[in-house]
């Protein structure tokens, strides 16, 4: 009878102000046909309707006429942002969408630089900026191309014609009236001295079985092993075609390598079987009558005598469904850990998270929910909005996001060695059981006995478990999971942190902490 009369205490308590709040912040769209209707007429219309920049707290990026650039290098931490993965700044609020976005060191000072494409509001241009890494997290902007004919669905960097400079790959979408038509990519090449001032258009994907192949997806790699760039597009059609480079920035179609059914917009690619070659992943939407996207694993089997690319049959190996029934995500590929093995990270909606590769097998941790705009309007991820890099030249990876609010973000890894997986953020427990998420976004409430589970991301020499700064117990090998005892001393006090310390064979050790609230 306890059991009951506490757990009716705890919903009158937190159900006049959480479940609110829960159902509040949740968007419905009545079947899928209106995903796919507003996804083919997302730049139709006015997305945000500002231009201001952010003057929050963070690296608050103070871009004047000349374009320049400075730092106070504080983090943000809002709720929402703070996560065991990644130190968050806010670069910059370009105010309407921050979709293509990649890396490389473009003025060749040996600092990884980025670029980013955004729009203004209303829509009058798009302008893709270089930000110059000056060291310490500080940034110099380069607006170095301006398109007045919509939106830039992506964007990607690399030495396409062999000539010793980074060029630029970026995509759009036709439009008949203000109906989208065709999908075309095209390259900015650079003169040398980071001058782009014409644009070359590679391809223009048209319609296939009735489909238009518009708001094309971009990942760019050395798929055959030539020593030049090719590219992999995806697009609403669902299929990704590959384009080999000839070697001096011509490209040519190799085909169809596979048809997902609709919306191919993730890619990303990198060795993830660790065989020497470039595989890549794709998110697209492959079930109809269903909501329910999923990201696939797609092996190169080259053959390097000839360089034959042959990727395996069918859409590849299952990763996992793509989080929240999102149907599609933006994807990058970095190696969290350093271990050697290709991770993953997702952008959906405004949901990051990060997919550990062990041994082959992708585990999935959540990174951080993205807060809304100044003016309320909720972040969206799923199309280009990510690129990866060391900014900070520690050894270690760090991501940039972007998104449909056109805010530009820097995650600096906190190279984490374990995370709390147990009890998850928002999460009812009840002696030991999951139940269901009462949270909006963070809280936990555990109600008697309770078991707290940790997964490692490297191999590790022990955990230490914490509860309110007091050491619990050590364990040296795994599962590490710890049984958290009721002591009658704490009968009267609910609040409580959870905090573990994690060490690898170097001595290394990271903190992960999870504040809960525990009723006997």
């Amino acid at each position: 009878m306890k059991k009951y009369i506490v757990f009716g205490i705890i919903i009158l308590f937190v159900g006049a102000s959480v479940l609110p709040t829960i159902s509040g912040n949740i968007r419905k769209l009545d079947n899928v046909q209106d995903v796919y209707d507003e996804i083919e007429t997302i730049d139709d219309g006015n997305i945000q309707s500002t231009n201001t920049f952010s003057n929050g707290s963070g690296i608050i990026l103070s871009v004047n006429r000349a374009n320049e650039v400075e730092s106070d290098a504080k983090p943000v931490e809002p709720l929402d942002l703070v996560n065991p993965f990644f130190n968050v700044y806010e670069l910059i609020d370009f105010g309407q969408t921050a979709w293509g976005m990649t890396s490389a060191d473009f003025n060749d000072d040996g600092d990884i630089d980025f670029a980013v494409s955004s729009a203004t509001a209303p829509f009058t241009q798009s302008t893709i900026s270089i930000f110059y890494n000056d060291g310490n997290l500080e940034f110099t902007q380069d607006d170095v191309f301006t398109f007045y004919y919509s939106y830039i669905s992506d964007l990607d960097s690399g030495d396409y014609d062999l000539d010793g400079d980074i060029d630029l790959m970026f995509t759009y979408s036709e439009k008949s009236g203000a109906v989208k038509t065709n999908g075309i990519v095209n390259i900015l090449y650079n003169d040398g001295v980071n001058n782009f001032n014409d644009y070359t258009m590679v391809v223009k994907l048209l319609p296939t079985g009735g489909e238009k192949r518009i708001n094309p997806q971009i990942t760019s790699a050395d798929f055959d092993m030539d020593d030049d760039l090719d590219f992999l597009v995806g697009d609403n059609s669902g299929k990704v075609e590959i384009y080999l480079n000839n070697g001096s920035g011509n490209f040519t179609s190799a085909g169809f390598i596979n048809d997902w059914g609709k919306v191919s917009w993730g890619l990303t690619s990198a060795d993830f079987d660790g065989d020497g070659d470039i595989d890549f992943l794709v998110a697209a939407h492959d079930i109809p009558g269903t909501a329910i996207g999923y990201i696939y694993l797609k092996r190169n089997q080259l053959i390097e005598s000839n360089h034959t690319i042959i990727f395996e049959q069918g859409p590849g190996e299952l990763i996992s469904e793509t989080p929240f029934l999102i149907i599609t995500v933006s994807l990058i590929s970095l190696d969290y850990n350093n271990d050697g093995a290709m991770d993953f990270v997702t952008g959906g909606g405004s949901l990051t998270y990060i997919y550990i590769n062990r041994n082959g097998t992708f585990e999935q941790f959540f990174i951080c929910r993205l807060p809304p705009s100044p003016e309320g309007n909720a972040e969206d991820l799923k199309q280009g909005a990510m690129t990866s890099a060391d900014y900070d030249n520690d050894g270690y990876t760090d991501l940039i996001t972007g998104g449909d609010q056109g805010i530009v973000r820097l995650l600096i890894s906190k190279h984490q060695l374990a995370v709390i997986t147990r009890p998850k953020r928002t999460y009812l427990y009840m002696f030991d059981e999951e139940k269901f998420p009462i949270f909006p976004y963070n809280g936990v409430l555990i109600i008697g006995k309770f078991t707290v589970g940790v997964k490692e991301l490297v191999e590790l020499e022990k955990v230490e478990f914490y509860v309110d700064r007091g050491l619990q117990e050590t364990i040296t090998a795994p599962p590490y999971n710890f049984s958290w005892t009721w002591k009658p001393i704490l009968l009267f006090r609910i609040r409580h942190t959870l905090k573990i310390v994690a060490y690898d064979s170097d001595g290394n050790h990271t903190e992960h902490e999870r504040k809960v609230l525990r009723f006997i």
